[in-house]
């Protein structure tokens, strides 16, 4: 380990959205610690999503390549670590063979659960999904029985349970955050689709019927990631929360705020939401002959118009103060660059 701070943290699949935001925050807040992004990318083809390049070449950031789903690749790059953040997934969806989910989620938990005790670090945490949930025609929450209908919701429940073995039997500390769907600065996903859009349009767009959408702003999510850490816990306790805004989100609610602070026309765009069902009918059929990554592919089409109504049950027990509304979170986004 070169580096001369406290131990490191070490971010498994940290070359990715979630994972660079989060090496920041810890840069940011604790000049003491360093971190260890540790990815399949190799270091010098990894896209920045987060303004990590002035930390590049110092002793604070240290870009490794590795596999979570190869004990031995993991092995190269271990060190006392302080926490272990578990991020690395397969996880798009259509794009993969189910077996390719279960050997990276499941295998690369238990891979990273074997090396933490290894190399005697005692707190995990891990990134799960809402997926785990699966189909619903009701909000849900943390006290909800998980119902996966995927692969890779099925795959991220069986990481879970992975890491509650090892926190069991480890007496080590664990985090798990199934988050919602994650926006802001370099996400470009559907979010930052759909405020291009409307950017672009000078005008919201707005799905009729409105969907709740569960998601959260990506600086709200690091927030989350440092208060747990701070929360006192009974022996054998596990965290569990939903990484969700504290707001029922939806997919007009971003054309609304969106409307107001860059005082856009009140003339919205309506797309029908059955336009959308007939569209994804006719598709469905010929789904095998889009590419995996298509904007238009059917299986997305149906993700938009599923409800998504997930609730941080959790951390509003737990008294979280959430900092970022989606107005102040979508005028920082707008400030920082989509």
């Amino acid at each position: 380990m070169s580096t001369e701070h406290s131990q490191p943290w070490a971010l498994y699949g940290g070359a990715g959205f979630i994972g660079q935001h989060l090496a920041l925050s810890i840069l940011q807040r604790f000049p003491q610690d360093g971190v260890h992004l540790l990815d399949l990318q190799a270091p010098g083809a990894i896209s920045w999503k987060a303004p990590l390049q002035q930390y590049l070449g110092t002793p604070r950031l240290e870009l490794h390549q590795c596999d979570v789903r190869d004990l031995a690749s993991l092995r190269q790059h271990a060190a006392p670590f302080k926490v272990m953040v578990n991020l690395a997934a397969i996880h798009r969806e259509p794009g993969h063979r189910a077996a390719e989910y279960f050997a990276t989620n499941v295998a690369g938990a238990e891979n990273i659960c074997t090396l933490a005790d290894e190399v005697g670090c005692r707190e995990l945490l891990f990134t799960s999904s809402i997926s785990v949930y699966g189909l619903h025609d009701q909000g849900v929450d943390e006290d909800t029985t998980p119902q996966p209908r995927t692969p890779y919701g099925q795959s991220k429940l069986q990481a879970e349970q992975v890491q509650r073995d090892w926190a069991q039997r480890s007496g080590g500390r664990l985090a798990i955050i199934r988050p919602g769907v994650v926006f802001g600065s370099g996400e470009d996903g559907n979010v930052t689709r759909l405020v291009r859009e409307m950017l672009k349009r000078q005008r919201p767009i707005r799905i009729q019927p409105d969907q709740v959408k569960a998601g959260i702003y990506i600086q709200e999510l690091v927030d989350v990631v440092h208060w747990l850490r701070q929360q006192a816990l009974a022996a054998n306790e596990v965290q569990l929360i939903n990484g969700v805004s504290h707001e029922s989100l939806s997919f007009n609610a971003y054309g609304r705020t969106l409307g107001r602070i860059r005082e856009l026309p009140n003339a919205p765009l309506v797309v029908p939401g059955r336009a959308l069902d007939w569209a994804t009918a006719l598709m469905g059929p010929l789904a095998g002959l889009f590419p995996s990554g298509a904007r238009f592919h059917p299986q997305r089409l149906r993700k938009l118009l599923r409800a998504n109504d997930i609730r941080p049950t959790a951390l509003n027990r737990m008294g979280y103060p959430f900092h970022w509304p989606l107005q102040r979170a979508l005028a920082d986004w707008l400030e920082k660059g989509l």
